[in-house]
């Protein structure tokens, strides 16, 4: 069991795994990265801490059988979220997904500051680059920059 992060992205560039290797290794040196890829670029990342488990990092393309499925369900749960007034406006931007990316932190990791900034860091630039924002199980859905759009209770 891990904690669990997801990047709603209208974007369908494929996110270069190059510069996604450089910043994991700047933002938590001695962690290493490793890919797998199939004909329409990569849908894999593992990352590996110096210590402690793996962060994985799951690739979806919205035509993937159940992935429009799951984004519905997204899409439902923050439509709910009537405290929130831009609850309408971001349900729409779950909808207008092109991808969908799932980040699963072991909760195995003796550096949980390291890790966790890690997995933060990663979700912002991925969201940057795509166009997109990311939820994080307990706290909400956040901005690219990280702020927060909608408190998760």
């Amino acid at each position: 069991m891990g904690l669990w992060m997801r990047v709603f992205a209208r974007s369908e560039e494929t996110p270069d795994p190059v510069e996604l290797a450089e910043k994991v290794a700047e933002w938590l040196p001695g962690a290493t990265c490793h890919f797998g890829a199939d004909d329409s670029g990569w849908f894999r990342l593992e990352i590996r801490p110096p210590a402690g488990g793996p962060i994985q990092v799951d690739r979806y393309h919205c035509e993937e059988e159940g992935v429009r499925r799951d984004l519905n369900t997204w899409a439902a749960w923050v439509e709910t979220c009537d405290y929130c007034q831009d609850a309408p406006i971001l349900m729409e931007r779950i909808i207008q997904s092109r991808q969908f990316i799932t980040v699963m932190r072991s909760l195995d990791t003796p550096d949980e500051t390291g890790v966790d900034r890690l997995c933060d860091n990663l979700c912002g630039l991925l969201a940057s680059r795509l166009d997109g924002m990311w939820q994080v199980d307990g706290q909400g859905l956040k901005s690219a920059d990280g702020s927060l759009l909608l408190q998760e209770y």
